[in-house]
């Protein structure tokens, strides 16, 4: 945003004289005397230009010196003239005000109060403005947007505003907007971001040791990122720069994002001396170096560079009664007289051209005028001003009764004075009650006295504010501090809310009503009841000043209470009496409020001496009440309270009187009245009485209770209901086990008439952890310990128990004394294995459906829908989604269904499939129907035979298939001559039936007989009652016939290890049946129990207590039982001998008695590969831990569990406590066996096994194996389908299989993740084969991940044993500047192989695009084109003589070594087998590198390529070669072809440049095979001739191993130089080497 700087470049030329001007209230004249002599375009020279050099003469500098003193005595007799002819240009000083702030204003001020969302903020001249969340910082809004989106991650740093800022902090403000209300309020918006404070500095406007207002971005860890508004600049605080500022002023803590700093700006001596924009700053805040920092004038500087805050040295240039007129910089400021060094101070104190300095106070953004302080406080703007401590011993609200005037401002107010050091304004609003003044007043003169209150602070203007209003001094409260919570309140309603009532107590305090306190009872209407401003009492119950939030109670029982009112839990004292307000309501507790916020809990036994069942019946949320305390824990701030008190309450008239024709158990028809929460309302047809039906009373189905709850309306009635309590209230019940148990003799009603073997008809009323609690008619209450909850053991009674349950209990132990008895809930007590119960429940069901269904027949959305829906209907359907367990489809545009995949018979759908399927289920519950799409069943649906051949009759015995398993009942369709209908099958057999339906499955087939036919619906039973098998039947047969052997007065000292017994079974445990044989005692363990186990199964199932079993004796053991009867120090406890028990048939049946070693041996001595049984005992540290024996425990680790993925990924779901199973030695480790699930105890090679990833590099993959191995999976063998960073699909901990590739020795294996050799035998689509090394040949092409990329070249794994180079000159035609970036690592590539080293497995590639005919793998971004000495062209044969150029370098690599001996030996020497250092040898190695990749040929001139004639016919062996090396880019040329170029050499031909060249003597001196004959004629001849195709490959051969020879000799620095030409060279490498000269 450009800046106008007038005072700088003034528009419209020279001003006229004595022309007086008002802009914004502030009077200005100019006079003649100023404008002369000004050059308003005068250009100050810079530093640089300043500085004189020191070749300048001395006459210069004399002479210069002379004329700087004639200047400075010119200007001061200048000034001395314009003080006397000086006109005065300013009248008066305007204070800021609501008619002078507009937007765009920066204005320095202070926070006053801090709210959740906002700030207050004290401007001057008693201004308070605004500055929301939102206008803190542009980085505190970026984490706000993050919290409002969703978005939790890294809010840890997030911190709320008082955090943030404190009272009284210093911080610098833009106007934004002002809004005027309607009744003269104004309210004026502000922003404290730095993007608004700053927005007009600009780049160019920072300067050194600039104060500005800079905000906290993010947080580092060396300091932080400011943000300070200037587009463009990077600004840094350095830990170390913001030390003294956190410690002195922010309590030690670090700096958080959004908090607000005072800086100076820091710039180092080159970027003061710069003139380049300055792009990054250094910032300190130390409180000591920003407090004394000024600004200080440049030639650069401008009106747009002065913040508020800044400290200018200023000049007074003229004083009057309302301020000064300062000279600061190049500008004119004014100081208003409240911002003067004293309060209450006057200007006559202050002299023209007096120096002072001041603070920039606000910047008017269309004048330009500058307001300044003189004040103290503004220029530490780290300190706190606050009232305390301005103002100390000063309170809002005090009164103050002769209070003098010291100024008078007619326009704004009075000036007054409270104490010695505190000043006081009043404006004219508050002079008196009388609106519309003007003007102050005469009563108001200077030295009168007036009676005056305090209602504010002004902190910028350090002055209090004050009111004269009578109204204002007689008011109760200014503030919420002064209210007391409890006390009563005159309050004036403003406002009717939804959710309340608005008041006002003052003009500075607002209350608020909650509906629940409005009044005593609720009112649906309080606006008829209060008016607008009228005058109600009220209650405080809450008050809160920081929030300014003030909660009352308009109830009258609240208000004129005469009972202790509690505001605290300290104030709650024991058989203390009060009155609360009820909250909240439980079935067990009620929930009461006090003031405060004090809460207190009634629990059920205290809710009244009657028994009330249903609280919210009696009591409604916003009652009083009165309560007695019962007790109080201050510290933890809980209070409990009871109703039981002396005195009536008020819910006691609900509580319903008992009818004289009352009976538990009678049959009645009701009325519904009305609905609540808990259930219905409604009356007794044949008495009137009220009465209520229970949610949980209206089917014996808990899903049922809430679809007939929604299905009742007013006016229904109900028949065939009972009484079944008459505590406080008349409840009835709609339970069907209930109703019939008033006929059959169920009903218990009289805790008096409770007799062992009773049976009752109760419901399930609370579940506890050792138990369930089940409740009969009349409120009776007994409890069924969980050993006598099922048939079989509950460990966790939650699971298969809810509350609401129908159930029929048995007495099996009665209390008389405490009035309580014990019940069982176990099948065989209360069951007798008739179909009869389980058809019951079945039809009573479909009635309930069918009730429902009609309800809701004519509803018009979803639910009505679904009613129209039968089962067996054959709808349309069109697939929605397809899912792994199913397909969900629509019926209609509403209707949603599913499919399983068991109904789908094996389609392949997708979305939009239309299908036809029938409809199985309709589920009113969940709004939603299951289909079928088997073909079978909708063929035999369409053709039902609807005739007499089709009739069913009961008693018929027909077979039927599995279509839905419910919960309640399960779906079977009939075969024969019922061919197309269904029937259903009870899924419980009693209500006590808790067995899953886990035993029947989808198209199983069962023989059925039909029962009942209801209604169209046929009800049919399994043909075979279960019968029992296992070992509980033998048991009991064996105990039978075995009562008379006197095994009962057998002694323990009479049984022997080996006899058999007779055992009673005492108490079951989770791994051990204890027994007791005669007058001893033992144990069955778990794995002695059955001879074959089958797996997840519990042995100790099959038994029961009180059981009588054969068992024989198999040991003992000794328990230390502790007893306080024994000496604690000698003889601290007693050892018990317990025998330990078989139950085995193999070992219980034997013949013959056991010795005692034959028995036991078998507990410790276990051998690799034999088979135990392991029973669970827990899953933790990745493995299973089980028991084998009493002694002896074994673990299974996470892969031995199973082959199945499913139970490896939830070992917990499939494992549970006790379960056993059938498991493999592996071996033993610590005591511990190692166990295993699966049938495999050794790892073998390609065999598939799972395991678990425990690293995932860019290269490989890392895996734990079974049996302790661990493995490890290259890139090519992870998928058949090759993708760039394959590896990152998987991840730590992910569980897979793999097929075992290699094993060694130390526990290792290669393993592979393709699906190809996970299931060889199915048809996979092998899009990337796997690569071997025997199949690799010359010429082909292979795709493979990049695995390593660098200087030395590209490596590319093919296969998890091999591995391809591709040196640097193969990878492109251009050049790479950077190999790893542009072919990272897992990158796959398509590369030709150029040769193949079979002894050492060694793959040479290429990469380049006329290897692969594939584009260029190296991103443009990554390569640029290679240019030496001009533009050189890369052309190619039809013939590819490239690749027989490499081809045949390969084939002479391994006779390279020979050929250089023998060119040595050609000289008469012979060839040393010299040792090099290791340095050496790596030179050499890079060398012979570069070589092979003919990089040193790359540099040499190349020879233009000669166009060769065609051959008409090509010999088989030049075929074989395949390869034409005289065009290839690469060649080597001689040098007799390299072209001349100039060039420094010496003798023996060193190169003097980069490159390097043969030199033509080596070249020489090598002997060169050639297929011609010494004499010149051939030689003549042979040069006339193109040479053919061989000559030229023999030709290149002898160049190479010419180039190979001479390298070797100048890398071998240890070999003794044999001609001048060599010694020459040595001297040239080492000159300085004196073992050189030597030699």
């Amino acid at each position: 945003m450009s800046f106008n700087d007038d005072e700088a470049f003034p528009r419209g030329g020279h001003r006229q004289k004595n022309d007086t001007k008002k802009e914004n209230g502030f009077k200005l004249r100019t006079s003649d005397t100023e404008k002369q002599g000004k050059d308003l375009f005068k250009i100050h020279s810079n530093v640089s230009d300043a500085l004189q050099t020191k070749e300048v003469k001395s006459k210069k500098r004399k002479r210069f010196q002379e004329e700087k003193k004639q200047q400075q005595k010119n200007r001061k007799t200048q000034h001395d003239k314009d003080d006397k002819e000086k006109v005065t240009d300013i009248t008066r000083v305007e204070q800021l005000s609501y008619k002078l702030i507009t937007p765009g204003m920066l204005v320095l001020a202070c926070i006053s109060e801090i709210y959740d969302f906002e700030l207050r903020v004290s401007l001057p001249g008693g201004i308070v403005g605004m500055v929301s969340i939102g206008n803190i910082s542009q980085a505190y809004t970026d984490m706000l947007h993050k919290l409002t989106g969703g978005n939790q991650e890294d809010l840890e740093d997030l911190k709320s505003l008082k955090d943030l800022f404190h009272r009284g902090q210093i911080v610098r403000c833009k106007v934004m907007g002002i809004t005027f209300s309607d009744v003269g309020k104004s309210s004026v918006e502000l922003s404290i971001n730095p993007v608004d404070v700053n927005e007009y500095i600009g780049m160019v406007g920072l300067k050194h040791e600039m104060v500005l207002e800079s905000c906290v971005a993010s947080v580092e860890d060396h300091g932080y990122v400011m943000d300070i508004g200037v587009k463009g600049i990077h600004a840094f605080l350095r830990s170390t720069a913001a030390a003294a500022f956190i410690q002195e002023y922010n309590a030690g803590s670090s700096l958080a994002i959004g908090q607000h700093v005072t800086c100076l700006t820091q710039l180092s001596d080159a970027e003061k001396r710069s003139t380049d924009v300055i792009r990054s700053i250094s910032l300190t805040a130390d409180p000591a170096k920003v407090s004394k920092a000024v600004f200080e004038f440049t030639d650069k500087v401008g009106l747009h560079s002065i913040v508020p805050g800044t400290i200018v040295e200023a000049v007074i240039k003229q004083v009057v009664p309302t301020g000064l007129s300062v000279q600061f910089l190049t500008y004119t400021g004014v100081v208003h007289r409240t911002q003067l060094r004293k309060v209450g101070e006057s200007t006559k104190n202050y002299t023209a051209r007096q120096k002072l300095k001041a603070v920039v106070l606000h910047i008017h953004p269309t004048s330009k005028l500058v307001s300044l302080s003189l004040n103290k406080m503004a220029f530490n703007q780290f300190a706190s001003v606050t009232p305390s401590r301005i103002f100390p011993g000063i309170l809002v609200g005090d009164k103050f009764m002769n209070a003098p005037v010291t100024q008078v401002d007619k326009g704004r107010g009075v000036y007054l004075k409270l104490t010695d050091s505190v000043h006081a304004f009043a404006s004219l609003s508050h002079l008196s009650d009388k609106a519309g003044l003007s003007a102050v007043t005469p009563e108001f003169s200077l030295g009168s006295t007036h009676k005056c209150r305090v209602i504010g602070y002004d902190v910028m203007d350090r002055v209090v504010m004050v009111s004269m209003k009578k109204s204002i001094l007689n008011q109760q409260f200014l503030r919420y501090e002064d209210i007391n919570v409890g006390s009563i309140v005159k309050c004036e309603v403003s406002k009717f809310r939804p959710d309340g009532l608005s008041v006002k107590l003052s003009g500075r305090i607002n209350g608020f009503v909650p509906n629940i306190h409005i009044a005593d009872v609720v009112l649906k209407h309080p606006e008829k009841k209060f008016k607008k401003g009228e005058q109600i009492k009220c209650r405080v119950l809450v008050c809160e000043p920081e929030k300014h939030r003030l909660l009352l109670s308009n109830k009258r029982s609240i208000v004129e209470t005469t009972l202790p009112v509690i505001c605290s839990y300290a104030d709650a004292l024991p058989q203390m009496l009060t009155e609360g307000v009820i909250v909240h309501i439980c079935e067990t507790s009620l929930l009461v409020v006090f003031c405060n916020n004090v809460k207190g809990l009634v629990p059920r036994s205290e809710l009244n001496r009657l028994n009330i069942r249903y609280p919210s019946r009696v009591f409604s949320v916003g009652q009083v009440i009165k309560c007695r305390i019962l007790q109080c824990n201050v510290e933890e701030q809980r209070l409990t309270v009871s109703l039981n008190c002396a005195g009536d309450n008020s819910f006691q008239k609900k509580i319903v009187k008992v009818p004289e024709n009352f009976e538990i158990g009678k049959l009645v028809s009701v009325e519904v009245l009305s609905k609540t929460d808990s259930g219905l309302n409604v009356k007794i047809l044949s008495s009137g009485d009220a009465a209520f039906l229970p949610k949980s009373h209206l089917s014996d189905y808990i899903e049922m209770c809430q679809l007939l709850y929604d299905a009742y309306v007013p006016g229904n009635r109900i028949l065939d209901c009972v009484y079944h309590d008459n505590s406080t209230l008349l409840i009835v019940s709609k339970k069907k086990s209930h109703v019939d148990a008033t006929q059959s003799g169920l009903m218990m009603s009289d805790f008096g008439h409770v007799q062992l073997g009773m049976m009752g008809a109760g419901t399930l009323k609370q579940v506890m952890s050792y138990g369930v609690f089940v409740e009969f008619f009349n409120s009776v209450t007994g409890l069924v310990p969980t050993r006598l909850m099922a048939d079989q053991r509950v460990t966790s009674p939650s699971e298969p128990y809810k509350v609401g349950q129908s159930l029929i209990a048995k007495v099996t132990d009665v209390d008389t004394e405490k009035r309580r008895f014990l019940l069982s809930l176990r099948m065989k007590d209360v069951f007798d294995d008739s179909t009869a119960p389980g058809l019951d429940m079945l039809a009573n069901y479909w009635n309930e459906y069918d009730y429902i269904r009609d309800a809701h027949m004519n509803d018009e959305g979803l639910l009505g829908q679904l009613t129209r829906l039968s089962v067996g209907d054959i709808v349309v359907t069109t697939v929605a989604q397809v899912a792994a367990h199913g397909v969900v489809c629509r019926v209609g545009e509403e209707v949603e269904g599913l499919i399983i995949r068991a109904h789908l018979a094996d389609k392949a759908c997708k979305e939009g499939d239309v299908l036809e399927a029938v409809v199985l289920h309709v589920d009113m519950l969940n709004r939603c129907i299951e289909l079928s799409a088997s073909p079978d069943l909708i063929k035999h649906m369409k053709h039902l035979r609807d005739n007499k051949y089709g009739e069913i009759k009961p008693d018929q015995v027909l077979k039927a298939e599995v279509q839905l398993i419910n919960d309640n009942f399960i779906l079977v369709s009939l075969k024969g001559h019922a061919m197309g209908r269904l029937a259903f099958l009870p899924a419980r057999k009693h209500l006590n039936d808790i067995v899953e339906t886990s035993q029947h499955t989808i198209g199983q087939i069962n023989t059925i007989v039909v029962k009942r036919v209801i209604g169209g619906r046929v009800l049919v039973a399994l043909q075979l009652q279960e019968k029992k098998e296992g070992r509980m039947q033998v048991l009991l047969e064996r105990a039978a016939s075995h009562k008379t052997d006197g095994s009962k007065n057998l002694h323990w000292a009479a049984a022997e290890v080996g006899q058999t017994h007779d055992a009673e079974i005492i108490s079951l445990r989770d791994f051990q049946a204890n027994v007791v044989i005669g007058d001893a005692k033992g144990r069955v363990f778990i794995s002695e129990v059955v001879d074959k186990l089958q797996d997840g199964t519990c042995p100790l199932q099959g038994l029961q207590i009180h059981d009588v079993a054969r068992v024989r004796i198999i040991g003992t053991h000794d328990v230390k039982t502790h007893v306080h009867k024994h000496l604690a120090i000698t003889q601290p406890y007693r050892v018990k001998t317990f025998f330990d028990c078989s139950l085995k048939p193999s070992r219980v049946e034997g013949e013959g008695v056991l010795t005692a070693a034959e028995l036991l041996g078998y507990q410790n001595d276990f051998k690799k590969d034999q088979r135990v049984q392991a029973f669970v005992d827990g899953y933790h540290s990745n493995c299973l831990w089980v028991h084998v024996t009493p002694t002896v425990m074994g673990k299974i680790h996470r892969l031995n569990l199973s082959e199945d993925l499913e139970v490896l990924r939830n070992p917990t779901q499939f494992f549970a406590l006790g379960r056993g199973y059938n498991a493999t030695v592996l071996g033993k480790n610590n005591d511990k066996l190692e166990l295993t699930f699966i049938g495999k105890t050794e790892l073998a090679e390609n065999d598939v096994v799972n395991a678990v990833i425990t690293k995932v590099t860019p290269v490989d993959i890392f895996l734990q194996l079974p049996f302790g191995f661990h493995a490890k999976s290259s890139l090519p063998d992870i998928s058949d389908k090759y993708k760039d960073c394959i590896q990152k699909k998987h991840h730590e901990g992910e569980i897979v299989k793999c097929c075992v590739l290699e094993l060694n020795s130390v526990n290792m294996a290669t393993v592979s993740l393709r699906l190809s050799r996970l299931k060889p035998a199915s048809k996979n689509v092998i899009t990337d084969a796997e690569v071997h090394f025997e199949h690799v040949q010359p010429g082909s092409l292979l795709k493979g991940y990049i695995v390593s990329s660098g200087s030395s070249g590209v490596f590319i794994s093919l296969a998890h044993n091999l591995t391809g180079r591709v040196g640097c000159g193969d990878v492109s035609d251009d050049y790479v500047k950077d190999f790893r970036e542009a072919l990272p690592i897992g990158k796959v590539v398509t590369a030709k192989v150029l040769s193949v080293d079979s002894d050492n497995k060694w793959v040479d590639l290429s990469l380049l695009p006329r290897d692969t005919g594939l584009p260029d793998v190296v991103p443009s971004e990554h390569r640029t084109a290679r240019i030496a000495d001009g533009k050189r062209k890369r052309k190619r044969s039809q013939c590819d003589e490239k690749t027989n150029e490499r081809a045949t370098k390969v084939k002479k690599k391994k006779s390279r070594l020979e050929v250089a001996d023998k060119a040595e030996m050609s000289d008469g020497s012979t060839p040393k087998k010299a040792k090099m250092p290791s340095t050496q040898k790596k030179v050499l190695k890079t060398k012979l590198i570069e070589l092979k990749g003919l990089k040193g040929g790359k540099k040499l001139k190349k020879a233009k390529p000669k166009k060769l004639k065609k051959e008409a016919k090509r010999d088989s062996d030049e075929e074989d070669s395949g390869v034409d090396v005289a065009s290839s880019d690469r060649k080597v040329l001689s040098a007799e072809d390299a072209e001349p170029v100039a060039r420094l050499e010496v003798s023996g031909g060193f190169s003097w440049d980069n490159t390097f060249t043969a030199p033509v003597s080596i070249i020489e001196r090598v002997p060169v095979e050639s297929s011609s004959s010494d004499s010149e004629d051939e030689e003549q001849q042979s040069r006339k001739r193109p040479k053919t195709r061989l000559e030229r490959i023999a030709d290149a051969k002898q160049r190479e191993a010419a180039l190979y020879k001479a390298e070797l000799d100048n890398l071998n620095t240890e070999k003794e130089p044999k001609s001048t030409e060599e010694f020459d060279r040595l001297v040239l490498a080492s000159p300085n080497s004196s073992i050189v000269w030597l030699q």
